[in-house]
């Protein structure tokens, strides 16, 4: 009899070891097909997570961007604002999968990377419901709204960071989508599924003179003080250069503030392609950055290809020269922060329900210029707004430094660009409009970069 009874408990041990393995491998199981993308695929799977309560994710202040509320069969996500943050946080569908930080932070969501294991395996063993972790980003609902609602009707992006963090405040792209029927926009001309402000590739025209000029205050200082005859045009190797007016005698501080092309190209031409692209790389152009979700690392000719001509145009933004408004905010905010570029990101932190947290601190990503260089760069961005192609980004009782851009493409009117940050004395945020097929940077993203910035600074 006691051997019976000593053989069931056996079973019993052996039954109950082989279900905690069984239950401590399905979110090993899950977080391997998260990983893949094919999570949804399997109706397992799928069915498994819509059992898990996903974590909220949550702005800088608290409110709400994506929660998960009862349904049928488990839980379904509500985006309470809609397409205003869609390109940020994303969607999670049962049939179309998920993208956005639904997508890259899942396994957060979902409770299955830095929570508490020993809650979750207890909430699967008593067969309760899983809880996923509360993500809260860096992000501002607020502004994230206002720059949604101004680029709205419009095809662009908006980009709104602290250049001393590398926090960032707002990212909004147009077309925006709503995030509960991702469906309807997949064969929209319009793409409104792209996210423009991260991997959208645009030539960035004249705000692209912010890493000449670095490289000339840097490696030509005595350029800078001499004088170049602006005509309207350069010819290189047969190739002409147009600028957008004839300028006449122009100095460095005068080049900058009238974007003078000619004179540009010739900086451009005087550096070298060494030395240019040595700046180029310096801001990170065509380096990936580490970031929660996709970025294009943007395009630069290699200087084994870099002729006259192509030099000559990249020093001014054109040519093959691609950027995001990410990294066009990123540029600004190197100026901005003393020559030192922050790494970007938009996870502040997480919450777990077993009281477990993490939180992100700021870390430098690259040093583009010396503090020297970015002080200088400031006074002539400074000078854009209040005498030059900036003034429609200036602002009452607030100090504005930018630079405008308008970049020729070959889909119609030029893209309008305007880079910025305010107060200029001590910045507090660095911001990136991109307005495609806009036209001029001064007349139509320069106001509506005023108008970020005035939001930004309440």
């Amino acid at each position: 009899m006691r051997n019976n009874v000593r053989r069931l408990a056996y079973i019993l041990l052996v039954g109950l070891a082989a279900v905690c393995v069984y239950l401590a491998l399905i979110p090993v199981y899950i977080n391997h097909i998260t990983k893949s993308g094919a999570a949804l695929a399997d109706p397992r799977i799928a069915a498994g997570e819509n059992r898990i309560q996903r974590g909220a994710i949550l702005d800088r202040h608290g409110a709400v961007l994506a929660r998960s509320v009862p349904a049928e069969n488990g839980y379904q996500r509500e985006y309470p604002l809609g397409g205003a943050a869609a390109h940020i946080v994303g969607y999670y569908s049962n049939k179309y999968g998920a993208a956005g930080l639904e997508k890259s932070m899942a396994r957060v969501l979902l409770g299955l990377e830095g929570g508490s294991k020993i809650i979750n395996l207890r909430n699967r063993i008593l067969g309760r419901p899983g809880v996923g972790n509360d993500i809260t980003l860096t992000v501002d609902a607020g502004l994230q709204q206002y720059a949604a609602k101004l680029l709205a009707g419009k095809k662009g992006a908006v980009v709104v960071l602290d250049p001393a963090t590398g926090e960032v405040l707002a990212l909004a792209s147009s077309p925006a989508f709503d995030p509960l029927q991702p469906a309807k926009y997949i064969d929209d001309a319009e793409a409104p599924l792209l996210n423009r402000a991260l991997q959208g590739a645009y030539p960035p025209g004249s705000i692209f003179k912010i890493i000449t000029a670095a490289a000339v205050l840097a490696d030509l200082p005595g350029m800078a003080g001499d004088t170049i005859k602006c005509t309207g045009k350069l010819t290189v190797n047969g190739f002409t250069l147009h600028d957008n007016a004839v300028h006449g005698p122009v100095d460095f501080g005068e080049a900058f503030t009238k974007s003078c092309n000619v004179a540009f190209g010739r900086y451009g031409l005087a550096l070298g392609a060494g030395e240019f692209l040595k700046q180029v790389t310096a801001f990170g152009i065509g380096k990936s950055i580490d970031f929660e979700l996709p970025v294009y690392a943007g395009n630069i000719t290699p200087a084994g290809e870099m002729d006259g001509p192509t030099l000559a145009s990249s020093a001014i933004g054109q040519g093959e020269v691609l950027v995001t408004p990410l990294h066009a905010a990123l540029l600004a905010g190197a100026v901005a922060n003393d020559g030192v570029i922050m790494q970007p990101y938009l996870v502040a932190g997480y919450r777990g329900r077993g009281g477990s947290s993490s939180r992100r601190h700021p870390e430098e990503w690259r040093r583009a210029m010396t503090p020297a260089v970015a002080a200088a760069l400031r006074e002539q961005m400074i000078n854009v707004v209040r005498q030059g192609t900036g003034r429609a980004a200036a602002l009452p009782g607030v100090t504005v430094a930018g630079k405008t851009g308008s970049a020729e493409n070959p889909h119609g009117k030029s893209h309008a660009w305007f880079v910025g940050f305010a107060p200029a004395e001590e910045p507090r945020v660095a911001v990136a409009v991109l307005l495609e097929n806009a036209g001029s940077g001064g007349s139509a993203a320069a106001p509506l970069a005023r108008e970020i910035i005035r939001k930004a600074l309440q």
